[in-house]
């Protein structure tokens, strides 16, 4: 950290102590009461104070100015970043990376390997403690910051040590009591290679994190993906219908036990693990308020209870007219039916599913989210122009799918209209109400 480190001003809240001030939009802070701000985490623990001293550059001009304000009062001030001092990226080479088995020739953003503990809170990123200094420690536990999502893997050191491929990570256990001392909540990550972390060795990680709570809250376990971009890399199998079946007999047997002994079921296993194993999901209630919901964790859960709602208070009414194509992938097939089905009860309605089989990364790879507009637009070559594609805006990110495809270049690869449409069945359910509603309005004017 040196003073050099400024963060560059976007915005200044109107009113706000900072305008009083006279700060403006492209104004750099370098420090407050002679600190360097690093991130906006220190931004707003070190503005908590009502007497600010702010170092701040405009220009070639460097100047300092004193703020008086009310305790926790926010300065007032908007960032073009979230990190002032860039990103702390990933050190480890772990057997299991999902980004060492993208193919090339994609945009930048889908290879950075992030490891930083501050987007871990402000995002729920998963991080893995390997890179972090004695002095991040420190202000972890100092600044409070709480909760951090943690990829374990394994607490047996050296077998940690050889899944991420570094010797910082044999200290897990240490790292995590260190931050439990300091009562930082933790939300800890197994990514489950089958013939490596399975067996006893996960026994040993469920229960050396368990002797942790109520500081470590949860687990979750996710089966690793696996791309066909695998040439050099570390061999490995994925998860079958078998071991998904005793992963989740195991899992009931902890939550049993650890709902008695520390009144929590504490272990959570992937959506995946019960699509797998072709088994029922959970109550709602078993989830205990979805602590680990960023992992995909109970995502299933709340798309069901969601089609149940929706089935006793859209029963009887008319949905909006059309002719719908949903577009998912392979796993989650079976659910996106099921809402389907719903569909086809409303009159005027016409639902099919298109499931999309995953020729980019591989046909391992299932999930709705990794699909490349390439592949959507093979699954769709014989759709018609009547008809209107339904994608699930998880498929996108930056507007993008994983091929770099935009929607409007996918456009132009099919004949019928497409739209981009939320996950959630009860979002999806009311968009098409509200623009059946809008269209019969028009229909309506137009008579008059």
């Amino acid at each position: 950290m040196t003073s050099e480190i400024c963060a560059k001003v976007s915005r200044v809240i109107e009113d706000s102590p900072a305008a009083k001030i006279g700060l403006r939009a492209g104004d750099e802070l370098l420090s407050i009461n002679s600190q360097p701000v690093c991130d906006i985490l220190d931004y707003r623990f070190r503005t908590a104070e009502e007497r600010l001293v702010l170092a701040i550059r405009r220009g070639t001009l460097n100047y300092e100015n004193c703020v008086f304000k009310e305790a926790d009062e926010d300065l007032g001030l908007e960032f073009e970043e979230e990190l002032f001092d860039g990103l702390l990226t990933c050190r480890n080479n772990c057997i299991f990376c999902f980004l060492d088995q993208m193919p090339g020739g994609l945009r930048k953003s889908l290879y950075v390997k992030d490891d930083d503990y501050r987007l871990s809170l402000a995002h729920g990123n998963y991080i893995t403690l390997t890179n972090l200094s004695g002095e991040n420690i420190n202000r972890i536990c100092e600044q409070r910051i709480s909760p951090l999502y943690v990829s374990v893997h394994a607490t047996e050191p050296d077998l940690r040590v050889r899944m991420l491929r570094s010797k910082a990570a044999g200290r897990i256990m240490e790292q995590l009591r260190t931050l439990a001392s300091a009562r930082i909540t933790i939300h800890a990550q197994i990514v489950l290679c089958p013939g490596i972390n399975d067996g006893e060795y996960l026994e040993r990680t469920v229960r050396d994190l368990a002797s942790l709570h109520p500081w470590v809250a949860s687990i979750a376990l996710v089966p690793v993906g696996l791309t066909k971009h695998r040439d050099g890399l570390t061999p490995l199998q994925p998860v079958g219908e078998k071991l998904a079946r005793e992963v989740l007999r195991s899992c009931i047997g902890w939550q049993g036990e650890f709902k008695r002994r520390l009144g929590t079921r504490f272990v959570f296993p992937s959506d995946e693990f019960y699509l797998l194993a072709d088994s029922d999901f959970p109550s709602s209630a078993a989830y205990e308020g979805f602590p680990q919901l960023e992992d995909g964790i109970g995502l299933c859960r709340i798309f069901l209870d969601e089609l149940r709602r929706l089935r006793r208070t859209t029963s009887g009414k008319r949905i909006g007219d059309g002719r719908y194509v949903l577009v998912t992938g392979a796993l989650a097939g079976p659910l996106v039916q099921q809402l389907a089905d719903l569909l086809n009860e409303s009159d005027g309605v016409s639902a099919r599913v298109c499931i999309t089989k995953n020729r980019f990364l591989g046909e391992t790879v299932t999930v709705a989210g990794l699909l490349a507009g390439r592949d959507i637009a093979e699954a769709l070559r014989d759709i018609r122009e009547e008809d209107e594609i339904l994608i699930p805006r998880i498929a996108l990110n930056d507007d993008k799918f994983l091929d770099d495809m935009t929607v409007s270049e996918l456009q132009t690869q099919v004949v019928a209209r497409i739209s981009i449409v939320p996950p959630s069945p009860r979002a999806l359910v009311g968009s098409l109400g509200r623009r059946s509603e809008t269209a019969a309005c028009a229909v309506s004017c137009a008579g008059t």
